[in-house]
């Protein structure tokens, strides 16, 4: 585990070096992302889909990568009834503390934890939990609150999200065994080979400029929901479930991971407390490296 946190410290490190000396101008990471949301991530979600096949995966998997996040949203949901939370505070915890950084951080954790056979699966988690938290945890969302949200918003949000309809479509060709022409095939696994290693540079060149100056007890929170309680949720229903070996462990990494930057997305567009959001990605991700041993352990224990 101390070799996989170097590897991912030191390519973090170069990204946020690189900005900070300039040899990586400022906005740089606007066409990064461009490139790997729009491009190099859809390319490999849909190839590693596709070829992993869905036989085996049954209501266990499923449950195992929806229960957990359902719990999470049920504690939010009975605090803020609780008045211990405030709305607009619990709307943000109800998204921000269960969308996880699964792709540009999750990937790369399963490849080195498990080997590339890992990414196939941990895509089809991935999209499993995304389809949840944008279906059921926004119509949540609404109910918290104070007023209307308009649909529009939702179907927006959910129309740019092109991780989550290459994972659909990754879905539908694993499920009914299509395969791509094999020369479209050789080009989306090239640019699909790029993803990894230029998504952990990528967030070390976002994480620059960076500051946890106030909201320190909301930023705890948001992150020991994230970090703590969904992956004690988790392990809790894989226990409950049976639901054990290689899957269950590559579905655990993506459960495990940091406040996804995604959220900053939503931010803007349910009018989230923008810095706070930006503070709990931020804090999350310094804070999952060292946890990442906890996390280990309770591989080897609990799954």
């Amino acid at each position: 585990m101390t070799v996989i946190i170097a590897n991912l410290s030191l390519v973090l490190a170069a990204g946020w070096l690189f900005r900070k000396y300039g040899i990586v101008q400022e906005g740089a990471e606007k066409a990064f992302n461009q490139y790997l949301y729009y491009l190099a991530l859809p390319a490999l979600v849909i190839l590693k889909i596709a070829d992993t096949g869905l036989s085996g995966l049954g209501w266990r998997f499923l449950a195992a990568n929806t229960l957990p996040l359902a719990a999470v949203m049920a504690v939010i949901w009975i605090l803020w009834k609780a008045n211990a939370l405030d709305w607009r505070f619990a709307r943000l915890l109800l998204i921000v503390s269960v969308l996880g950084n699964t792709v540009y951080l999750g990937f790369p954790v399963a490849v080195m934890r498990f080997g590339e056979d890992a990414i196939g699966y941990a895509a089809i988690a991935t999209s499993i939990q995304n389809i949840f938290i944008f279906t059921f945890g926004f119509v949540l969302m609404t109910l918290i609150h104070e007023g209307t949200c308009p649909p529009s918003r939702f179907l927006r949000l959910i129309g740019r999200n092109v991780v989550l309809w290459s994972s659909v479509a990754g879905l539908v060709m694993s499920a009914f065994g299509l395969r791509l022409p094999e020369l479209l095939h050789k080009v989306l696994s090239d640019i699909g080979k790029t993803t990894l290693p230029l998504s952990l540079f990528t967030i070390g060149v976002s994480l620059y400029g960076k500051r946890i100056a106030h909201n320190l007890p909301r930023i705890a929170l948001v992150s020991g929901f994230k970090l703590l309680l969904l992956p004690f949720f988790y392990i809790a229903s894989a226990r409950v479930l049976g639901f054990e070996g290689f899957v269950s462990k590559v579905t655990f990494i993506e459960i495990v991971m940091p406040v996804a930057v995604l959220n900053y997305v939503i931010a803007a567009e349910f009018d989230f407390d923008a810095d706070l959001v930006s503070q709990s990605i931020l804090f999350s991700t310094l804070v999952f490296f060292p946890l990442l041993y906890l996390y280990d352990w309770a591989i080897k224990v609990f799954l």
